[in-house]
């Protein structure tokens, strides 16, 4: 502990020399904890070496940094890429897991709240970046919940003056009743977003599953120039007409997506799917091995061969996979773009294949 300290004090020493740069340096790489960085910036404004408007600035605009690149990491790493390094920015996978549920289930209001949750804090802006959340809504909300945080730590700081380092003891008593606050307005948001949900879903049924098709096009749009990808398309070819929701020719294959937007637990098991009660509905890999077959049909035709793989893609919040199909993949829109990149194909498409396949899919449509 006692050399924790003293590498402590050489990098505050070392930001203090920084001033005002040091201050949002220092929450940018956030190598030492922000409310510690905070409390000194308020430190120096006791001594005079800085204002504290201007402790507040810096202050702020280094912590929203910090999560835009965490936003940054989640949009363009992606969940698998946060799993294996987000150790080395201190998120743990349950971490994840947690704030990936907040984002999923209560929307992009939860950036706010969740700001003043310690589990949550950092965290929950790599969901916002995985679901390419707008970035002037995730900075706007970001900043609005890092000033007062600013705010209240340089204040402590400034007020405790030579004894700064002690925040944490003096600042506790005062923080709960912020954090309880925070907890509260988390709270009634989440009850005003479950019950709007609710409402919405009583009222509209059937637009729940187009807004999951939405979210997977959305998802495809990521995808590159190399690929071409169709929507809601319906192929004639072998004597068998099939609806597919989406369709993705790449180098990598054809890969072809039935979405569902089914809440509760989806297990897979060794005899088939199966739903959790009172939660009908068709096993929809019977439809993956139908569209399969036109697919097949049209490569034969256009005498091409590649891989041929089918995906199955549940856009529910809620939802949740247990197990995976034997011949198909399982996913959420998240992994879906990892999944068609990272595929090890026997037999994959050039450029040139993929605009003659592209060609041959649209001649096959009706």
């Amino acid at each position: 502990m006692q050399m924790l300290s003293q590498w402590i004090g050489h990098v505050l020493d070392w930001l203090t020399s920084l001033g005002y740069w040091g201050v949002m340096l220092g929450l940018m790489i956030e190598v030492i904890p922000s409310e510690i960085v905070l409390a000194f910036a308020g430190y120096l404004v006791s001594k005079g070496e800085i204002t504290f408007l201007g402790a507040v600035l810096f202050g702020t605009v280094g912590g929203v940094l910090a999560q835009i690149f965490l936003y940054w990491l989640g949009r363009y790493g992606g969940r698998p890429f946060l799993e294996k390094y987000g150790k080395y920015l201190l998120i743990q996978k349950k971490h994840l897991d947690l704030s990936e549920q907040w984002f999923a289930k209560y929307g992009a209001g939860v950036i706010f709240s969740a700001r003043f949750i310690p589990v949550v804090r950092h965290a929950i802006s790599v969901p916002a970046g995985i679901v390419r959340m707008p970035l002037w809504k995730f900075t706007l909300l970001t900043t609005l919940a890092v000033i007062p945080w600013s705010v209240f730590f340089i204040y402590m700081g400034k007020t405790l003056g030579e004894n700064w380092q002690h925040v944490d003891e003096i600042a506790e008593r005062y923080a709960w009743p912020f954090i309880i606050g925070a907890l509260l307005v988390a709270g009634l948001y989440i009850a005003w977003k479950t019950a709007r949900g609710r409402s919405r879903a009583s009222r509209t049924p059937a637009r729940s599953g187009e807004r999951g098709e939405r979210a997977v096009a959305h998802e495809l749009k990521h995808l590159g120039r190399e690929y071409v990808v169709f929507h809601n398309i319906r192929l004639s070819a072998g004597g068998s007409r099939q609806q597919i929701d989406h369709l993705v020719i790449g180098p990598e294959g054809v890969f072809h997506i039935e979405t569902k937007h089914w809440s509760g637990e989806i297990r897979f098991t060794g005899s088939g799917l199966e739903r959790s009660a009172n939660k009908p509905g068709a096993d929809p890999t019977g439809q993956l091995y139908r569209h399969e077959y036109v697919i097949r049909e049209i490569l034969r035709r256009s005498r091409l061969d590649c891989d041929v793989t089918g995906i199955l893609c549940f856009t529910h919040p809620e939802c949740r996979i247990v197990g995976e199909s034997p011949g198909f993949a399982t996913v959420r829109p998240d992994r879906l773009l990892h999944v068609i990149r990272s595929h090890r194909a026997r037999r994959g498409l050039s450029p040139g294949e993929i605009r003659a396949l592209a060609g041959a899919v649209r001649r096959h449509t009706i």
